[in-house]
């Protein structure tokens, strides 16, 4: 019965990856010839222009960068406060509600709000000056160190929750005859966590690192709204690159091309990373 619905969700979503193929074997770009058909058919060669290109590279590597620190460290904070809040202890429900507002927020709103916070005349230019005894003003967005930290920051604070949620519904979820049991015969809150509850957590971890991964990689809201990729080019994303390069300079097939080799990559990571999850 669902064949036909499958059919045509396939067929739709088919038809724009098969002319993101064809555009990104073109050198299609707008003001040049205004329809794609009418755009030279150029093979493989936007695909072999992706590794010279010093931008695109760069723009991979920082957003690398970015989900190598701020996903680990996401996970641990959640994890950390998944494990805590899970205990039985007066005002507990209302605790977990605050901790995941955060990620309530729509992260333009949230990259505005650190934005002001990390401007030299914000709050924290002036408590660190106050401690400090400091009286210039700290030009934390125009320090490339600091402004990608900056970046980091905010979204770690923002997405640290969805670990947090992931975490706390698993672990309230778990069979609790197993973990008695370690108890009853004398082992330790620590070596229970080891040996009992990580083990049974395995598959929720997995999942919470494989999508945290995944949207991580995707960031553009909150670097475009604090620094717009500077200063230079030390925040640039290879979203905001992307973006930059179809709908600033409307180089459309170059940037399918590229669009194409990360989904690409994507879909391999994702396949090997995904492998522990599946049956043997």
């Amino acid at each position: 019965m669902i064949i036909p619905i499958q059919l045509v969700m396939n067929f739709t979503a088919m038809i724009p990856f098969a002319l993101t193929w064809y555009v990104g074997m073109t050198n299609w770009i707008p003001q040049l010839t205004p329809f794609f058909w009418e755009a030279e058919f150029v093979g493989l060669a936007n695909f072999l222009k992706i590794p010279g290109d010093d931008l695109f590279i760069g723009s991979i590597a920082r957003t690398l960068l970015i989900v190598g620190l701020c996903v680990p460290i996401e996970f641990l904070l959640g994890f950390s406060q998944a494990y805590v809040l899970s205990g039985d202890f007066r005002g507990r429900q209302f605790i977990r509600v605050i901790a995941i507002v955060p990620m309530m927020m729509v992260p333009i709103v949230t990259g505005y709000v650190f934005y002001l916070m990390f401007i030299p005349a914000g709050p924290l230019s002036s408590i660190i000056n106050f401690f400090t005894g400091g009286t210039q003003p700290i030009q934390f967005l125009a320090d490339p160190n600091l402004a990608l930290m900056a970046i980091m920051l905010a979204d770690i604070w923002q997405w640290t929750p969805f670990m947090f949620l992931i975490f706390i519904s698993s672990i309230l979820a778990l069979p609790q005859d197993p973990i008695n049991a370690s108890y009853v015969l004398g082992a330790s809150r620590g070596y229970t966590f080891r040996r009992v509850m990580l083990p049974m957590l395995r598959t929720p971890i997995m999942i919470a690192l494989i999508l945290r991964t995944i949207e991580c990689f995707k960031i553009f809201d909150v670097p475009y709204i604090m620094t717009q990729g500077g200063p230079g080019y030390s925040t640039f994303t290879i979203q905001m690159h992307l973006y930059e390069s179809g709908f600033k300079y409307l180089q459309y097939g170059y940037t399918n091309a590229q669009s194409l080799l990360i989904f690409i990559t994507m879909i391999i990571v994702g396949w090997y990373a995904s492998k522990p999850l599946r049956a043997p």
